[in-house]
């Protein structure tokens, strides 16, 4: 009877054994796309790199032209500041697929995307608008005799979101001034900065604040830029490098979805379609809203194809998210690929000025077009993330 214990007992370790090691096996089943995630990782980081390192090159172009402008306020120095701040936001908008992901850009502790691209911003908090010739940090010099960046820095959204101190839409408000113009952007004149013989006042404290506002600039992008760069050391491209592939993968479509579907179809687009308000939009001083959408659109696209083309031509590529994409699931990639030239070209169909677009009755269903089209491309976006175990 011992014996038959015995063999019993046996029986059943080796059963439970062979059990344990078939869910051992299980559990560290090789993943198939292990290498081709891996190479994702460095081609985002590649993008990542290249893209901010632009938007920082383009600050610094635009930080000479506002010091150029400032030292030297005429219509011609005037135009090239303007012309700079355009140049800077149609590399900036294609830095925008690489938030929403507690990146370098916007990690919550010390992220400084709220010094280079915060947005709707009551102009009023700066300078003056039409009927308060007094407003704005620039004419009270009472409460901030000093413009330098601290007292920049510590005012940008202090006390409300829209309380904007700092940032492109800072820059482009004190280029353009208020868009009064249905027809056409901000008239703000250059010599609002003639320190003789200027228009309205504080003509000094409102070149300084515009060279500080390039110098905030160029430094946050500085800080992005160095976090994604390939010779930094213990930077966060070591980190994104060094993270767990499923982990980036889920970063790479949470930035995806976010953009396409919350952020420009909704934030930036949608807000401003139902309340018909052009304070709602992106860039409301210089008309060029309808780029920032565009280049927005265009982000989403580059991440997905795994490319993006410098400054000055050169093509920084790799394995894509396409390409994988293709291998596990061809049908919803051909989708997603089709959906994004929709989505371009009928951002392509809209009228400009935005502002406009949003108000004239003949041209608001293109804009809602537009919306729809982003939802749909979110909506696949989410589809294709499932097929790789990942739900938000």
């Amino acid at each position: 009877m011992k014996n038959v214990i015995t063999y019993i007992a046996l029986v059943t370790l080796v059963l439970v054994s062979c059990k344990k090691k078939k869910e051992d096996d299980n559990t560290s089943t090789p993943d198939p796309y292990a290498t081709q995630k891996t190479q994702l990782k460095t081609t985002y980081a590649d993008m990542a790199f290249a893209v901010y390192n632009d938007a920082l090159l383009t600050s610094q172009d635009l930080r000479n032209a506002l010091y150029a402008f400032v030292d030297n306020p005429s219509l011609t120095t005037h135009n090239a500041a303007k012309q700079a701040w355009l140049d800077a936001r149609e590399v900036y908008g294609q830095t925008e697929i690489f938030r929403f992901v507690d990146g370098p850009i916007d990690n919550a502790s010390d992220g400084p995307e709220g010094l280079i691209n915060a947005w709707p911003m009551d102009e009023a908090y700066v300078d003056y608008v039409v009927g308060s010739p007094n407003a704005g940090i620039i004419n009270n010099v009472a409460t901030y005799p000093t413009i330098n960046a601290t007292t920049i820095i510590s005012t940008n959204e202090f006390g409300s979101e829209e309380n904007i101190s700092a940032g492109y839409h800072a820059i482009e408000f004190l280029l353009w001034g208020q868009d009064l113009d249905a027809n056409g952007a901000g008239a703000r004149s250059y010599t609002d900065y003639l320190t003789v013989g200027g228009t309205n006042s504080n003509q000094q404290r409102r070149g300084e604040y515009l060279k500080v506002l390039g110098d905030i600039l160029v430094a946050a992008l500085q800080q992005v830029s160095d976090a994604w760069n390939p010779g930094g050391v213990g930077n966060y491209r070591q980190t994104f490098l060094a993270m767990d592939s499923n982990t980036a993968l889920r970063k790479m479509f949470n930035s995806l979805r976010v953009l396409s579907g919350i952020e420009l179809a909704g934030e930036r687009i949608y807000v401003a379609y139902e309340n018909s308000n052009q304070e709602d939009e992106h860039s409301c001083f210089s008309d060029n809203t309808h780029r920032d959408i565009y280049l927005n659109a265009l982000a989403i696209s580059n991440l997905y194809k795994g490319n993006y083309t410098r400054v000055g031509g050169t093509l920084v590529s790799g394995y894509a998210l396409e390409d994988l994409v293709a291998e596990v699931n061809a049908t919803k990639n051909t989708e997603l690929l089709t959906r994004f030239q929709t989505t371009e070209t009928l951002i392509g169909l809209m009228y400009t000025p935005f502002d406009q677009a949003i108000v004239l009755p003949a041209e608001r269903p293109k804009v809602l077009d537009v919306v729809t089209s982003l939802q749909t491309e979110q909506t696949v976006i989410l589809s294709i993330a499932v097929e790789f175990g990942i739900t938000f």
